[in-house]
């Protein structure tokens, strides 16, 4: 039986109405997707893109036309292009089932969109060459945005992670595999992150015997013992639990910590892990047991000690005790109890004792030593050697004195018992690393230790005593080195020349020594000043580490200039100097101008790139001896020590000019700001917030007659007129 002809051409019809409906379908499922599609001939370069292709760059394919595999090289960003074309020719090789890249590509409009471009083959000629490849185009630069800024905010969360050195941070999953190990915690337990992360539970850190003790209570009632995991878990399950347990580093030392642990779930509310913070308390806890011991070592050498013992109210009353001071003044504890140290003293060394004791209390000494008359219960007079300190809060606060007294009375009667106790102290005093002087006040050495004998005289040299000290040693300071200290000041007991410097050097030949003075005064029986005592100690290496820790809070990290502190402290030195000297002095700030739309449309990165640049055209426009700082944010001050005003306003305009001149590239542009500069004289009478008010004004005034001018102070108006700055075109100096 045959086929109607007639039947068969409607099949055919029927056939390719179908596909062309299919077709139609597929064309309105592909536009409504917003999709860029494109067919390209691998073999003859003919390639065909629609209209939204076109428009995902923001133009027509009239304007693109003709449309070549050129089009699309022109259009990708030129850092992409070589892995694109390296994708494509691994699929088009037959090594990928598909092509599918994601590259920049140029909008009209000048900016850079990102375009995740997929497809594949479909059509191989006779040899099994490609021939025809389709695939479809999609802007996909809010998803790129989208994880470039996950990605930036992981990053900046394990800085900050990572940063936290003095707490270890442990996360888990929900399993309690460690998938997070910060510094702190190599450096608590001794683990390097690839020992730990992905491969270990944090039980691993706990001590067997402490955690086995903690989990047997828990076991269920078939006998099962929860994980060191669960049993952690489960209390920290709907919030934050603490507790105290060891954890044994890698080299297996014990370490007592503060292990916090708290869930963490997801942006939906799902459980998905646990992070866990520990703080080592090993040093806490041993401080404590350590202050144990000492108070019950100082209680029993209270009790026992042979010298008389006495805790003191700040008011003067005794707290307690000890039976040897009980013996030295013939009273009972009840009856010392009773009454305070002042009704015992005799009238003419108390002011003597309440003046040092206002010492003590004031902070200007740590303890002070006398000898002193009490009165005793018999009325007779006991001489006593006391020895006061004051014990304070860990907050500072005074709480009550610790009094040593000695009973001298013996030895005050026997001249031998006072040259044995003279020689025992010569002997402790050669012992010590201290250089240690005993003088008249006329400055006769009467003593030197072995200590400063060598430093003075050299090392084998004789006696010191019975030369004076001025021919043996020069004190001086850092801040004036060659302007040695009055050593007739240095021997008046009513003078602080000493304590008002933190900064002594001690000459020895050609060699400065960084030194520490402490003085003691020495009363004849008359109770006068007869002497003092000098102990002189070398602080090379603690002013060395004073000196690193100012550099390190008085510089900006971002340019290496002075910060606000290290400028205000600049600032003051440079107001002393002019008062001491006369010398004209100059303070610049500037305030640069167009900087925030740098940050604001290329970001921080290009924002700092720029405020180095232009510290460095500060920094190289000044001489070396004038300071530069940021103040913050695009602040910067200029101090011009023995500048003028005028000298001042042509640096500034060379200044400007340079700032005027700088650009940087940044992301195919060049990027560059303005400035605007007021200058104001310092003043030997001012405050630092006054010379700064005054800059800051004509700075301000810049501002407001139209940015990137210099605008100077009026001589004697106090900042509150200028100088006609508008005009910057006179040449600088520095």
């Amino acid at each position: 039986m045959s086929a109607d002809p007639g039947d068969a051409g409607h099949a055919a019809q029927a056939a390719l109405r179908d596909i062309t409906e299919r077709h139609r379908r597929l064309q309105m499922i592909i536009d409504g997707t917003a999709a860029g599609t494109w067919e390209w001939n691998v073999q003859s370069g003919q390639m065909w893109v629609n209209e939204r292709w076109a428009q995902i760059v923001g133009h027509t394919r009239e304007e693109l036309a003709p449309i070549t595999p050129e089009t699309f090289f022109r259009l990708v960003h030129p850092d992409d292009l070589a892995q694109s074309n390296a994708l494509l020719r691994e699929h088009l090789e037959g090594r990928s089932p598909h092509y599918d890249s994601v590259c920049r590509m140029r909008h009209k409009a000048g900016h850079w969109i990102w375009v995740q471009d997929r497809g594949r083959v479909y059509e191989w000629d006779a040899q099994g060459r490609p021939v025809w490849m389709a695939g479809a185009h999609a802007d996909v630069t809010d998803l790129q945005n989208a994880r470039q800024d996950a990605a930036n905010m992981r990053q900046r969360l394990q800085a900050v992670v990572d940063a936290s050195d003095e707490v270890a941070v442990i996360a888990t999953d929900v399993d309690g595999v460690v998938n997070l190990f910060n510094t702190g915690a190599q450096r608590l337990l001794g683990y390097l992150p690839e020992e730990v992360i992905g491969r270990v539970n944090p039980g691993l850190f706990h001590d067997p015997d402490e955690m086995m003790a903690y989990l047997q209570p828990q076991a269920d009632a078939d006998g099962r013992v929860p994980t060191v995991f669960e049993a952690l878990t489960a209390h920290a399950a709907q919030g934050t639990w603490s507790h105290q347990w060891t954890f044994v580093r890698k080299d297996g030392e014990h370490r007592q910590v503060r292990l916090s642990i708290s869930p963490l779930n997801c942006g939906g509310g799902r459980r998905i892990g646990y992070v866990g913070m520990a703080v080592d308390i090993t040093p806490l806890l041993e401080i404590r047991e350590q202050a144990y011991v000492a108070a019950e070592k100082f209680a029993g050498a209270f009790s026992s000690a042979a010298l008389g013992m006495a805790l003191v109210s700040l008011e003067g009353r005794w707290m307690d005790v000890n039976d040897a001071l009980c013996g030295i003044l013939g009273y009972t504890r009840a009856e010392l109890l009773e009454i305070d140290f002042q009704t015992l003293t005799h009238p003419e060394d108390l002011n003597a004792d309440l003046a040092l004791l206002g010492d003590l209390l004031a902070g200007r000494r740590d303890h002070y030593h006398m000898d002193k008359r009490y009165l005793g219960k018999r009325g007779n007079i006991v001489w006593g050697r006391l020895s006061v300190s004051l014990v304070r809060s860990e907050h500072g606060e005074p709480l009550h004195f610790v009094s040593q007294i000695q009973d001298v009375t013996a030895q005050r009667q026997s001249s031998q018992q006072l040259r044995e106790s003279e020689l025992r102290t010569r002997v402790t005093l050669d012992a010590v690393a201290d250089m240690v002087l005993t003088l008249d006040l006329q400055g006769l050495i009467q003593y030197a230790n072995a200590a400063a004998i060598r430093a003075l005289a050299g090392e084998g040299a004789g006696p010191l005593a019975g030369g004076q000290i001025q021919d043996v040693m020069e004190l001086t300071t850092e801040y004036a080195p060659r302007s040695p200290l009055d050593i007739a000041v240095l021997l008046d007991p009513e003078s602080n020349a000493v304590d008002l410097h933190s900064d002594l050097l001690l000459s020895v030949g050609a060699q400065l020594l960084p030194v520490d003075v402490t003085r003691a005064w020495l009363r004849g029986e008359d109770g006068q000043f007869s002497g003092a005592v000098w102990v002189i100690r070398d602080v090379t290496q603690q002013r060395a580490r004073q000196r690193e820790a100012r550099h390190l809070a008085e510089v900006d990290p971002l340019t290496e200039l002075s910060n606000r502190r290290g400028f205000e402290a600049h600032l003051q030195q440079a107001i002393t100097r002019v008062a001491r000297t006369g010398q004209s002095a100059s303070l610049m700030f500037i305030d640069l101008d167009n900087f925030k739309p740098v940050n604001d449309s290329h970001g921080h990165l290009a924002g700092d790139a720029m405020l180095w640049a232009v510290a460095n055209v500060l920094r190289h426009g000044v001489r070396d001896s004038d300071i530069v700082a940021r103040l913050g944010g695009d602040e910067f001050a200029v101090i011009l020590a023995g500048c003028s005003l005028k000298r001042a306003r042509r640096i500034a305009s060379d200044l400007l000019q340079s700032i005027r001149g700088l650009t940087i590239p940044w992301d195919l542009q060049r990027l560059s700001v303005g400035a605007s500069i007021g200058i104001a004289a310092i003043g030997g009478g001012m405050s630092v917030d006054d010379a700064v008010a005054a800059a800051d004004a004509q700075c301000y005034r810049a501002k407001a007659l139209g940015k990137n001018t210099v605008q100077v102070e009026s001589p004697g108006m106090n900042g509150l007129d200028g100088l006609d700055g508008g005009d910057t075109s006179e040449g600088g100096e520095g």
